[in-house]
C-alpha cells in the first residue's frame, strides 16, 4: 500500500507545489502514528516503515526543487520570447501583449491610453557609413534612452529594425506628446560620427481615436506616416479629419489628378485690415479645391502621400497669377515648415518677395536646425516679411515665436472668439500685443465674426485683423465693409477724447491709467480724492488703499486724507513708524509682511488691524520733495512685483502734483482741508 502511494507522488508533486508540502506532512503524520502504533507492537517493523518514509520524503523534496527550477526556467523562457535581446526592451510580441493587457485595465478604469510609435529617420545612413555593429550600438543606446523618458508604469519596446513603441497607461494625448518629444530629444542627444540622429513619432489615443488595439496601432502607424511625409523630425498627433490612416493609392490619385489638372486649384483673397484706421493693409491667398473636401484635408493627404510640398507650390503659383493688387497691400501665402526649405517653393516664388509675407502654418512643429532657420533668413533677404499663423494653438507657441522672430503674430480665432466680454481672454491678447511691442512685430487677430469682437480688438491696440466682419475670402481684391471701416475710426477717435466718461468694458491695457489719470486732473477737494480711491484699488490690484499727507510741523505728523481702511481722519507720529519715515525721507518705495521677521513691530501690528498681509507705500514726490505717500493694501502675504511697484509711482506722482492746488503750503492739522 505504502509503495502504491510512493508510484502515485512524483506526477502529482510535478503539477502541484501546495500538493508536495502536504504531502510531506502527511508522511510525518504517518511517522508519528508509525511511531506510536507499530512501535509498541512490532519494533522491528517499525524500523522499516519509518526507513521508507524518510526514503519518500527525500524523494518529495527532490521533486519539489526540479520541479521549482522548471517553473523558474519557464518564467526566465517566457520573459525571454516577449525581451528583444539587443536593447532589453519589450520585442513585437511583448508589446502586442501589453498593449491588450494595458487597453483592458483602461477599459475596466475608464481612464484613457496613448500610444507612441517611433521610427528613426534615416538610419540606413548610419548602418551604411558606420557599420551594422555600430548601428546595432546606437540601437542599444537608443533602448536606454527610451527606459529613461518613460515611467515605470509605462512599456518601451522595440517593435521593427528601427521603429520604437511607447505604451502609456492613464496618459491623454497632450502629455503623449510631451513624452515623445522627450524621447525623439533624447535619441537625438546620442552622439553619432558625421551624423545627425533624429526620429518621426505618431500618436494615438484610447478612447478618443480608437477603442481596440488593433485600431490604435493602425491610426499611431497613420500619424507616423504623416510626420515621415511632412519632412520627418516631428511628431504627429492621430486626426480623423486631417490624418486618413495609412494613405490608401485612390487618394494618391486624387491628389496627383488634381495636380495634372489646369485650373483645378484656385484662389481666394482674404483682406487685412488695420484697425486703427480701417485701411486694407493686405490679403491672405486661401487655396480653393473641387468638391466638398476642406482645404486642410486635401493639404494633409498631399503630404501623406508625399505630395505635400508639389501641392503647396502649386498653390503659391495660383496665389501669385492675380494681377491689379492694390499698391501698398501685401499679399499672405501660406507654408508648411517641411516646405520651407524644398525646391519646390524656390521655384514658386518670384526672386523679389517686397510685398510677401510668408505664414509659417501651425500643422507643424518648427524643427529647429540649421537648414529651416537658413531658409527663413534666404527669404527675408529677399524682401518677405514672416508670419507665425495661428499663435496660440497648434504647434504656434511661444517657443515658436523666441524661434522664429516673426514680423507678424497671426493670432489663433479661438482667442478672438466672444473676446469683447472674456478678461482672460483680453489679457492674452495683451500680452501677445506687448511682446509686439517690444520686438518691432505686429500683431493680426485672425476669426473676427462679430463687430463686438473688432470694437474691442481694436481698443486692445491689436494692429490687424481679418474675419467676416471685415471681408469674407473672394474674389480679388475686396473691399473692407463699411460698418466695420466705422467701427476701427472710432475706435482711435474714442482714444484721442478724454477718457473719463468711458465704459467701453475693456479692463486689459492702460484703459484704466488712462481713467484714473483723467480723474485725477479734474479733483478739485478732498472728497474727490475719496471718490478715486475705488478706481485707484483696482487700477493697483489692491484689496484697500490710502493717501496720506506729511506736515512737517512739531511733530512730524501723517494725516490720512482718504483711505478705504478708515472712515474718520487718523493722525500718525512718523517717529513711531520708521519704515513709513524712511519712505518719506529717502524717497524709495517700501513693502511691509506680516510674516516677515525683521518687519517692524508697529507697522505689521497696523496691517493686522486692517486685517491686511502685505503693504506697499509708495512716496508722493513734488518738487523734489516728498509731500505724503500712497499706502497699497493686500488681504494676501506675498511680495509685490517689479510691475505693480512702478504703475503705483506712476500714480503716485499724478497725486502729489494735486497737493499745491489742493492744500497750499504747510498747514496745522486743524488747517487740513
Amino acid at each position: 500500500m505504502m509503495r502504491k502511494a510512493f508510484a502515485l507522488v512524483p506526477s502529482a508533486v510535478a503539477r502541484r507545489p501546495r500538493l508536495a508540502l502536504a504531502a510531506i506532512a502527511a508522511l510525518a503524520a504517518a511517522a508519528v502514528f508509525a511511531y506510536g502504533y507499530l512501535g509498541a507492537e512490532n519494533p522491528a517493523l517499525l524500523h522499516i516503515a519509518l526507513f521508507e518514509l524518510l526514503l519518500l520524503a527525500g524523494l518529495i523534496a527532490t521533486i519539489v526543487v526540479a520541479a521549482g527550477m522548471g517553473w523558474g526556467q519557464a518564467f526566465e523562457l517566457r520573459r525571454l520570447v516577449a525581451t528583444d535581446p539587443l536593447t532589453g526592451l519589450a520585442n513585437h510580441r511583448g508589446y502586442h501583449e501589453a498593449l491588450r493587457v494595458e487597453l483592458d485595465r483602461a477599459s475596466h478604469e475608464g481612464t484613457e491610453l496613448s500610444l507612441v510609435i517611433i521610427d528613426l529617420d534615416d538610419f540606413k545612413v548610419v548602418n551604411d557609413e558606420h557599420g551594422h555593429p555600430y548601428g546595432d550600438e546606437v540601437l542599444r543606446g537608443i533602448g536606454e534612452r527610451l527606459r529613461s523618458a518613460v515611467r515605470d508604469s509605462d512599456i518601451a519596446a522595440r517593435i521593427g529594425g528601427e521603429e520604437f513603441g511607447l505604451v502609456l497607461p492613464r496618459t491623454g494625448s497632450e502629455a503623449a506628446y510631451e513624452v515623445a518629444e522627450r524621447a525623439r530629444a533624447a535619441i537625438a542627444r546620442l552622439p553619432v560620427p558625421r551624423s545627425e540622429l533624429s526620429s518621426s513619432a505618431g500618436i494615438a489615443t484610447y478612447p478618443a481615436d480608437a477603442e481596440d488595439a488593433d485600431n490604435l496601432v493602425h491610426h499611431a502607424d497613420g500619424a507616423l506616416y504623416w510626420a515621415k511625409n511632412s519632412g520627418k523630425r516631428r511628431t504627429r498627433r492621430f486626426d480623423p479629419e486631417l490624418v486618413d490612416q495609412v494613405p490608401a493609392t485612390r487618394y494618391r490619385e486624387e491628389v496627383e489628378r488634381l495636380l495634372r489638372e489646369p485650373g483645378a486649384l484656385e484662389s481666394a483673397f482674404q483682406p487685412v485690415v488695420s484697425l486703427s484706421t480701417g485701411r486694407v493693409v493686405g490679403y491672405e491667398a486661401l487655396a480653393r479645391f473641387p468638391g466638398a473636401r476642406p482645404p486642410a484635408a486635401w493639404f494633409a493627404l498631399a503630404h501623406a502621400c508625399g505630395s505635400g510640398r508639389e501641392l503647396e507650390a502649386a498653390a503659391i503659383r495660383a496665389a501669385l497669377e492675380p494681377l491689379g493688387r492694390p499698391p501698398g497691400t501685401h499679399l499672405a501665402l501660406n507654408v508648411s515648415p517641411s516646405v520651407l526649405i524644398s525646391t519646390e517653393l524656390r521655384e514658386a516664388l518670384p526672386r523679389d518677395l517686397a510685398e510677401v509675407v510668408i505664414e509659417v502654418t501651425e500643422h507643424e512643429a518648427i524643427t529647429e536646425d540649421a537648414e529651416v532657420a537658413g531658409a527663413l533668413e534666404d527669404l527675408r533677404e529677399r524682401g518677405a516679411r514672416i508670419a507665425i499663423d495661428d499663435a496660440g494653438a497648434g504647434y504656434s507657441g511661444l517657443k515658436q515665436l523666441v524661434q522664429v522672430q516673426p514680423c507678424i503674430v497671426k493670432i489663433d480665432r479661438k482667442l478672438t472668439e466672444r473676446v469683447h466680454a472674456d478678461p482672460a481672454r483680453m489679457a492674452l491678447i495683451e500680452s501677445f500685443v506687448r511682446f509686439a511691442r517690444r520686438t518691432g512685430s505686429v500683431v493680426c487677430a485672425e476669426g473676427i465674426e462679430t463687430l463686438e469682437e473688432l470694437a474691442a480688438l481694436a481698443e486692445l491696440d491689436v494692429a490687424w485683423g481679418q474675419g467676416f466682419a471685415l471681408g469674407p475670402p473672394a474674389a480679388p481684391w475686396s473691399a473692407v465693409a463699411p460698418t466695420a471701416t466705422s467701427i476701427c475710426r472710432a475706435g482711435l477717435s474714442n482714444a484721442m477724447r478724454a477718457p473719463a466718461g468711458s465704459a467701453d468694458g475693456i479692463v486689459a491695457g492702460d484703459r484704466g491709467l488712462d481713467r484714473l489719470s483723467a480723474r485725477i486732473g479734474d479733483a478739485r477737494t478732498r472728497r474727490d480724492l475719496y471718490d478715486l480711491l475705488p478706481l485707484l484699488a483696482t487700477e493697483l490690484g489692491a484689496d484697500e488703499v490710502g493717501l496720506s499727507r506729511w506736515h512737517r510741523d512739531e511733530e512730524s505728523v501723517l494725516v490720512t486724507l482718504a483711505e478705504t481702511v478708515a472712515e474718520e481722519r487718523e493722525y500718525f507720529v512718523l517717529s513711531e513708524f520708521p519704515v513709513t519715515e524712511r519712505v518719506l525721507r529717502s524717497r524709495c518705495a517700501a513693502q511691509v509682511l506680516v510674516g516677515d521677521p525683521g518687519a517692524d513691530p508697529s507697522e505689521t501690528e497696523l496691517l493686522l488691524d486692517y486685517g491686511c498681509g502685505s503693504l506697499l507705500i509708495v512716496p508722493l514726490v513734488h518738487a523734489g520733495e516728498s509731500v505724503g505717500v500712497i499706502e497699497v493694501y493686500l488681504r494676501d502675504e506675498r511680495p509685490f512685483a517689479r510691475v505693480e511697484i512702478s504703475r503705483a509711482r506712476i500714480i503716485a506722482n499724478q497725486f502729489a502734483a494735486l497737493f499745491p492746488a489742493l492744500f497750499g503750503a504747510e498747514g496745522s492739522r486743524s488747517g487740513v482741508t
